[in-house]
């Protein structure tokens, strides 16, 4: 009898143990989330053809961006440091744009501070793209990603001049025609 009441009181704590452990994995996986970037919609097709908010945004060499000064068939991409889908996609953006023949003048690559201590990131990501696009940065970031609606990494736009998206993507297979050698 003492050897089922053992089994017993056993199986009990072990059981408990197992609850607590889940409902710390529970707890752990919650606070987790509370960090990342909200799931994707600037990204959808209603966006198309939507004209962005006005916004100024100025460069450390002290020049302006603003909606109105995009050129036309202009590229922006959206990348946030601790993203794993930015950190994938940004040496391929730099290297496609790089032989896409566009110059830093047509690409516009917003690089969002992150949450954090990301600032290393964040200037590793604008000095890697900087020969390939205009960079902004910092809370000036912050402006533009509010004016294109982007509430999720990495995204890719195509700009006409006056701001009117004309197309959105996750990467740049739709966006940058092939390059012929």
């Amino acid at each position: 009898m003492s050897l089922l009441a053992a089994a017993v009181v056993f199986s009990t704590a072990l059981g408990l143990l197992n609850l607590l452990l889940a409902y710390g994995i529970i707890r752990r996986l919650r606070a987790g989330n509370r960090d990342a970037p909200p799931a994707f919609p600037v990204t959808d097709a209603e966006s198309v053809g939507t004209v962005l908010e006005d916004f100024t945004a100025r460069l450390p060499d002290g020049r302006e961006i603003t909606a109105r000064t995009i050129p036309d068939g202009a590229l922006a991409a959206f990348f946030a440091p601790g993203c794993g889908p930015c950190a994938e996609l940004l040496p391929h953006f730099v290297a496609t744009v790089g032989r896409s023949g566009l110059s830093a003048a047509e690409v516009l690559a917003v690089v969002v501070p992150g949450r954090g201590d990301a600032g290393a990131q964040e200037r590793e990501y604008a000095s890697l793209l900087a020969p390939v696009a205009t960079v902004v940065t910092g809370e000036e970031a912050r402006a533009v990603e509010a004016a294109f609606g982007v509430n999720a990494y990495p995204v890719v736009c195509r700009v006409e001049s006056g701001g009117r998206l004309t197309a959105l993507a996750r990467d740049l297979h739709e966006l940058v025609p092939p390059v012929t050698v």
